[in-house]
């Protein structure tokens, strides 16, 4: 699932190749991904320019902008399998279920499981679709976070992924970020001092910021606009890993579920106290 490192990328791809085209048609062949009806997605969007991506958490809001300055604005969640991308020659296959074309440049929305969602919203950085998910991860401030997360019973791995905490981490970043902080996954933010929650919140931005940098992580379907996977597949420590040797300390990493979810943690660098 595209985490936020991955969801970066695509919105970082839409400004940059796409800010300033008039999107000047919107062929649908599946309407199940879009949470208005066709013609009320055409209706709101053709005609007007991309003049913004704002992203929070895992979600996407594109700006369009009308001559006369009205705008709407498209939220969309790619959740498990949704990919936006321009390749030239590219003949679309059954999974792709939108075509905008923007001045002639054509960008396919393919979603094999068909879980994403694109849908018309009423404002561009709030809108009421995201009332219930948390400060975006990269932009929370401690004293906010330790609010919503301090004292918490919960094992830490479980409410990291809680998106109404804090917006944008997933299952791998979770992972890296708590290895990275050597805190173990079912430690209780109630058990953890102040400095060590501080720790888990640095790490966390720092790996997003690295995994950013490298175009995210590739494991099943993610690619970026251009179709090409991230590579920071290639830096994970512990993520995926279970039953290989730490890079830090050469103990055997251990895999275990956690608030459902798999998890690989090092014994020996994440002590459980």
């Amino acid at each position: 699932m595209p985490e936020l490192p991955e969801v970066e990328n695509v919105g970082l791809a839409l400004k940059k190749n796409l800010a300033g085209r008039r999107l000047t048609g919107l062929k649908v062949d599946f309407a199940g991904v879009l949470g208005q009806s066709a013609r009320a997605t055409r209706g709101a969007l053709v005609g007007k320019v991309l003049t913004g991506v704002h992203r929070h958490g895992k979600y996407l809001i594109v700006r369009f902008t009308d001559d006369d300055g009205s705008m709407a604005f498209l939220m969309i969640h790619l959740r498990m399998t949704g990919q936006f991308f321009i390749l030239d020659g590219y003949i679309p296959d059954k999974h792709v279920h939108l075509t905008f074309d923007f001045d002639g440049l054509p960008v396919h929305y393919r979603d094999i499981r068909k879980f994403g969602r694109l849908e018309l919203v009423e404002d561009g950085v709030a809108p009421a679709a995201l009332s219930h998910v948390g400060p975006d991860m990269m932009e929370v401030r401690f004293p906010e976070w330790y609010r919503r997360i301090g004292g918490r019973r919960a094992p830490i791995k479980a409410l990291l992924l809680n998106q109404g905490i804090a917006a944008g981490l997933g299952n791998i970043y979770v992972d890296e970020s708590l290895f990275l902080a050597g805190v173990h996954p079912e430690a209780r933010p109630c058990d953890l001092d102040e400095a060590e929650l501080r720790e888990v919140l640095k790490r966390g931005k720092q790996v997003m910021r690295l995994a950013i940098k490298h175009g995210g992580t590739t494991f099943m379907n993610f690619t970026n606009f251009h179709g090409k996977p991230g590579n920071f597949r290639r830096k994970l420590r512990v993520y995926g890993r279970g039953g290989e040797p730490c890079r830090d300390c050469d103990s055997v990493l251990e895999k275990t579920v956690v608030g459902g979810r798999g998890t690989v943690f090092c014994p020996e660098c994440q002590e459980l106290g």
